[in-house]
């Protein structure tokens, strides 16, 4: 292959390797239609023919410096540069830059000259991915035709600065082998210049952050002037800003060919914002823009001109240390487990993340076993616990969803949108292109989980049907078996025989999931693109009328009891005014109509599992409290509720959503037929979802039942001091105690410590999302109450249409509640399964957490009940017994006055 051009122009600067990563990415920019100055380059290969008489010089004197001596690296650097500075250019050469001077900034133009410093390897270059700053080179500015040969020179010889070597000496990296890419570019006499970060630098929030100053963009990127700071919203656009004081700013010397000066920046401009709100607006969409270019985020230097005019004068990667960042949110996991909960609940979610997904990746086929192994750390750490609660560990759980290459270039935006992440957060995944050392590795990656993709969609239904039937088996040979009474050996046994078996099926519930995310983020979007409207509330109604699920067969089988005893007016009377343990007791003893009794019992063996926060394993099921599905029948049995009315409105709501989706998509039949079609098969993944769901309760209700049992065995043999104290110690503890392996004997004493911490992290809140960078212990923040500019108004999703006004009833815990009417609002941090009997006895809903796709906006629209989530703080920025009217439309919650 034949040796680049020495000197290039700004269109043929676009191999790094040749140019250095800064013009390449320059020449990028300028491509994609960004306003990059004009620039040429002096390539590589004129950096090597004319250092080709140094290079044994400059070998003996690096190879030979004291790395430990400051002195000593400053003396080599200082007779580099003089080598460089005397090394003959050749008369050729000299004219041939000039006239490129010439031609292109004509001979009484001024440039900027930036030295670019190219490693042996791209990663060891200046503005690398992993390590942008590698290089410490030089720039000089405001440079006139008569010094540009000498900064030329200077720029060369700036691979070894000082500042370059120490640099590269204290990264172990090699200084050898070191060329230099030198970019002669149109000065750009700027008056306010800023550094845009697409996301934050330290916690890789997506937020937009630009600092900006007075002058051109040496005093900013160096600090050595007053400058302001602004935050935008990734999502609302919202501008959060920390102005400084600005006294100064570094401009222009009207003496040619001098340094820069610092003049007194003008008295009404030293305390105001240095950049408008609209000048913001426009940088972070730009930002954006350059972002998405180069797939990555990015640090953008750049300068307003006094007319006002943009441009931009370099970007280069963010670097993290993704070892030390951790991502943490709660905004989908809460639903599952709710508030401050105990190490034994969290230990077992986590084992059951860890099975889970490692079946879900094995079944893909993205990665092979190896490949599978070697994310261990990822699969057992993709929850958290922080101060008592439940988080996903994004980092992890994104990690791990990105093993595979198919899932992590088509479906982690919607995935994203399901965790609910307030501000989207940079996070590395290894499925990703640049994970690859190159393109045919990464093709074939893909190829391969392509193909996976498509086979377990062959025979996912026939999968998922032989799933169903292999639990029911389990779950029926279970129930036979007399927990209470097992040796705790056996009772492990069988507890380690099932959730092994759990780690070679419930992957496919987590394939149902990937086919939810994607079918509603497409029909979101076709949606959106061919209607012009937002589709949230359409699809709202379009959702209704699947068949129905466990958790449905559920809910009708609480309302047909309550009919029972609505028919009987004798009966009625006494669940009206009786109270529930004591009626529990009147349907044990037999003394109600008999079909009373056993339909009460029949609900109980098939639904038994279900309950208020069903997976907390410290939280009774129905099973263990029956007098709780009493109280509920009880609420029912007050209304008028009915099952026919419940399956009525859901087809209403769906055969309206329906004929408003023919309206906007009249003359397209077509595009109805994809959409139909669409939602066709996201009802039924959506179906199959809470029948999961429903099994999962089932499966963590066995569990309980195993723990309660060997908490029994340890309080009889004085480990604890009561049983249900085994909810203080983690799985694993447990599991070791009776195994051979506990590293303490004192297991009654580390449940004091935890039941005090439990009460401990009762006061404390964290934030729902978090970014944590080194120990995790040290970094948690707390929460900090939400600001609104309309006390009255709260924002969140709107998620299930209609507009109610009724009484807010804050509810942190639902078994403390007696019934809720249609009058009432329900308002929550969270909801799980459990809570549909209280949802549907509400008239709205309204819940800090939750997305379009949550448990709580499925069971709203399905049922008919305004909806909003997402209402940051709700539970304690609305009173509780104050008028509110919720909008599920718009997703609008409002404080109505008296």
């Amino acid at each position: 292959m034949p040796s680049p051009q020495p000197l290039v122009s700004m269109t043929e600067a676009g191999d790094p390797q040749h140019v250095g990563q800064k013009f390449a990415r320059q020449q990028h920019l300028a491509k994609h239609g960004f306003p990059v100055p004009e620039f040429f380059c002096l390539t590589t290969t004129m950096f090597q023919e004319v250092a080709a008489p140094l290079q044994a010089d400059i070998h003996r004197l690096t190879t030979s410096v004291d790395r430990t001596s400051h002195q000593d690296i400053r003396r080599v650097a200082e007779e580099i540069e003089k080598l460089f500075l005397q090394v003959p250019l050749g008369a050729e050469r000299e004219a041939t830059l000039l006239d490129a001077f010439d031609r292109t900034f004509g001979a009484g133009g001024m440039v900027a000259v930036r030295a670019s410093v190219v490693g042996r390897a791209l990663d060891e270059s200046e503005d690398s991915e992993t390590d942008p700053f590698a290089g410490v080179s030089s720039t000089f500015l405001y440079v006139r035709r008569d010094t540009l040969l000498d900064r030329i020179r200077r720029c060369w010889a700036s691979a070894y600065t000082p500042e370059g070597l120490i640099y590269r000496l204290a990264q172990g990296r090699d200084v050898r082998g070191l060329m230099v890419a030198v970019g002669v570019q149109r000065m750009i006499p700027g008056r306010r210049s800023f550094v845009a970060f697409t996301c934050d630098p330290k916690t890789t929030e997506r937020r937009t952050l630009v600092v900006a100053g007075h002058g051109i963009g040496e005093g900013v990127v160096q600090e050595k002037v007053g400058v302001d700071h602004y935050f935008i919203h990734p999502e609302t656009g919202h501008i959060d800003r920390e102005l400084a004081h600005k006294a100064d700013m570094l401009c222009e010397n009207p003496e040619p060919g001098g340094e820069l000066v610092r003049r007194p920046v003008p008295e009404h401009l030293r305390d105001a914002p240095c950049l408008t709100d609209e000048e913001l607006k426009r940088l972070a969409a730009l930002a954006k823009d350059i972002e998405r270019s180069f797939g990555m985020p990015q640090d953008i230097e750049g300068t307003f001109t006094e007319d006002g005019t943009l441009h931009v004068l370099q970007a280069r990667p963010i670097a993290f240390d993704f070892r030390k960042i951790r991502v943490w949110g709660c905004g989908n996991v809460s639903e599952s487990f709710p508030g401050v909960t105990t190490p034994l609940t969290y230990s077992l979610a986590s084992y059951f993340y860890e099975v889970i997904f490692y079946d879900l990746l094995r079944r893909m086929k993205g990665a092979d076993a190896r490949a599978l192994h070697d994310q261990t750390p990822a699969f057992q750490n993709m929850l958290g616990f922080i101060d008592g609660r439940v988080y996903h560990s994004l980092s992890n759980l994104m990690h791990v969803n990105g093993i595979n290459p198919f899932i992590a270039a088509t479906s982690m935006r919607d995935l994203e949108d399901v965790l609910q992440r307030d501000a989207s957060l940079v996070i590395r995944l290894p499925g990703h292109r640049e994970s690859f050392s190159n393109t045919a590795s990464y093709a074939y990656a893909l190829g391969r989980s392509a193909l996976g993709a498509l086979s377990v969609t062959a025979t996912f239904q026939r999968d998922f049907d032989a799933f169903e039937a292999w639990w029911k088996r389990t779950l029926a040979g279970l129930r036979a078996r007399p927990v209470e009474k097992e040796d705790p050996l056996v009772l492990i046994h069988h507890f380690r025989h099932v959730w092994t078996e759990v780690g070679n099926w419930w992957g496919l519930t987590l394939i149902n999931h990937w086919y939810i995310n994607t079918c509603f983020g497409l029909a979101r979007r076709l949606l959106l693109k061919w209607t012009g409207e937002d589709p949230s509330a359409l699809l709202v109604g379009l959702m209704c009328g699947a068949k129905p699920d466990a958790g449905t067969h559920a809910l009708l089988s609480a309302v047909a009891l309550a009919e029972m005893v609505r028919a009987d007016p004798a009966l009625a009377k006494r669940f009206d005014e009786g109270e529930a343990e004591a009626l529990w007791r009147s349907i044990d003893a037999g003394d109600v109509p008999p079909g009373v009794a056993r339909a009460f019992r029949e609900h109980l063996s098939e639904f038994g599992d279900r309950g208020v926060q069903e997976l907390n394993v410290e939280r009774p099921n129905l099973r263990d409290t029956p007098w709780d599905l009493v109280r509920v029948v009880q609420s029912y049995a007050r209304s008028s509720v009915t099952r026919e009315e419940l399956r009525t409105s859901d087809r209403a709501r769906r055969t309206e959503a329906e004929a408003q989706l023919a309206t906007l998509l009249q003359g397209h039949p077509l595009r109805k037929l994809a959409i139909e079609k669409l939602l066709a098969g996201l009802r039924t993944v959506i179906g199959l979802r809470e029948d999961s769901r429903f099994w999962r309760g089932q499966l963590f209700g066995f569990s309980k039942q195993v723990f309660a049992a060997l908490g029994q065995r340890m309080a009889e043999r004085g480990v604890l001091d009561a049983p249900l104290d085994v909810h203080y110690l983690t799985m694993r503890e447990v599991l070791d105690h009776f195994e051979g392996r506990s590293v303490t004997r004192n297991l009654g004493e580390l449940t004091k410590l935890r039941r005090r911490e439990q009460q401990d992290n009762q006061d404390r809140q964290p934030p729902r999302d978090f970014t944590t960078v080194g120990s995790v212990a040290d970094g948690i923040p707390r929460v900090v109450e939400a600001a609104s500019d309309n006390a009255s108004l709260f924002k969140g999703i709107g998620s299930s249409a209609g507009i109610v006004e009724g009484t807010a009833r804050i509810v942190l815990d639902p078994g403390a509640v007696g019934t809720l009417g249609k009058d009432d609002i329900l308002i929550a941090k969270e909801t799980d399964p459990g809570w549909l009997f209280l949802m549907l006895a509400s008239g709205g809903i309204v819940v800090e957490r939750g997305s379009m796709l949550s448990h709580t906006a499925i069971a709203g629209r399905k049922f008919g009940i305004p909806t909003v989530v997402g209402v940051a703080n709700a539970t304690t920025r609305i009173p509780d017994g104050a008028r509110v009217r919720v909008d599920g439309s718009t997703g609008t919650v409002t404080l109505v006055a008296a």
